[in-house]
């Protein structure tokens, strides 16, 4: 009995199954240690084989060719491979253009991603900039960056969809209006309230720096008035301390 999978021809060997033992020496180079034979149902007509560690280029037309004394058989069939890629980098960049500059980076996707911008209407957003280009492993490394302008502003949301999975990641990214580029009346205001307060604040620290180095001054003044006065008076030694031989006793009790 002979189990052989293979890619677009027999003589590709993806996995080979001959006289109830296995053949990786005759596998493909590019599937060595990758497969695996599940025979636990081979009596009833069904073996399993499992692919690990798939890359882009696995993709393709495979084959099964079943061979005994009594039965033959052979199966072709088309494999896709389809990667959900990475949680996404979202960065603000800026002001640019009249408005905000975002940027997002995935990678990870495999076939090609499609990315969308949409504003809090839901009215698409042209992108910026957009690239999308391979990777070492053969996926596919998104980063699309977007100028949202006044008006658009409040939520603004990306999707990144693989058309062969029909699935797709969804991010909301929410800009206040305190971001706006544009000058408005309230944010003019703000800026004054704000300068006038640093100025109290600044005379505040400017007063109480003035008021500590007048203190200063005053007790260093002090200090050597002291110490004048004491290079001019009349040293006294000081008082006897009686010794204990003329200290009452019922002093000396506890």
């Amino acid at each position: 009995m002979e189990i052989r999978w293979f890619r677009s021809h027999t003589s590709d060997v993806v996995h080979l199954y001959q006289e109830q033992q296995e053949l990786p020496g005759r596998q493909m180079e590019a599937f060595r240690n990758r497969t695996k034979l599940v025979k636990d149902y081979i009596a009833y007509g069904s073996v399993i084989l499992q692919l690990h560690s798939v890359v882009p280029s696995d993709e393709g037309t495979y084959g099964c060719r079943f061979l005994s004394n009594n039965f033959s058989g052979e199966a072709l069939w088309e494999l896709e491979v389809a990667g959900l890629g990475s949680d996404p980098h979202l960065s603000l960049e800026g002001f640019k253009e009249g408005g905000i500059q975002l940027r997002l980076r995935s990678s990870g996707w495999y076939p090609k991603p499609k990315a969308q911008w949409r504003d809090h209407q839901g009215q698409c957003l042209p992108p910026e900039f957009e690239a999308i280009v391979w990777d070492a492993q053969g996926l596919f490394s998104l980063e699309t960056s977007v100028v949202v302008r006044e008006g658009a502003f409040s939520n603004v949301s990306l999707s990144i969809q693989n058309l062969l999975l029909n699935q797709k990641k969804e991010f909301v990214v929410q800009i206040a209006d305190v971001f706006s580029p544009g000058a408005s009346p309230w944010k003019g205001a703000f800026v004054g309230a704000l300068a006038a307060l640093l100025a109290v604040l600044a005379g505040l620290a400017l007063g109480v720096l003035q008021q500590r180095r007048r203190c200063q001054e005053k007790l260093k003044k002090e200090a050597e008035k002291r110490e004048g006065e004491r290079g001019q008076g009349t040293l006294h030694p000081p008082p006897e301390v009686p010794t204990r031989s003329t200290v009452n006793p019922r002093l000396w009790t506890r």
